[in-house]
């Protein structure tokens, strides 16, 4: 048990380390008009029609990191806020499931961390 709180709490601070080495990108702007012309994605039985209207808006890459990951993590993403959202999509999918992982004061811990980390590189 002790040791799985030692392997978040490092996957947790990999993403806060990934927002500060990499604060420009933590708020750029994602390119509006990038879709690449390929097969469209299925749509998830799980999500809203507005959720889904809004998957099938993304980039083909966008839609294809979505559909891979876990149920868990795919439901968390549309439990944040949109600028959690933003941040979201800026950690790798490791460290995605870690931060799904965690539990709720740990959690808010990290969004804090995250969050802090982001408005002060801005």
């Amino acid at each position: 048990m002790r040791k799985s709180k030692y392997q978040v709490s490092g996957v947790a601070a990999a993403a806060l380390g990934f927002l500060a080495a990499t604060p420009s990108m933590a708020f750029a702007p994602q390119d509006e008009g990038a879709t690449d012309a390929g097969p469209a994605q299925p749509s998830d039985p799980d999500l809203s029609s507005d959720q889904q209207a809004e998957v099938d808006s993304w980039p083909v890459e966008q839609q294809t990191a979505y559909m891979g990951w876990p149920a868990e993590t795919k439901s968390y993403y549309w439990s944040l806020e949109p600028s959690q959202q933003m941040l979201f999509w800026r950690l790798t999918d490791e460290q995605k499931i870690a931060l799904t992982a965690m539990t709720g004061p740990e959690r808010d811990a990290a969004w804090q961390q995250i969050e802090g980390r982001a408005s002060s590189s801005r």
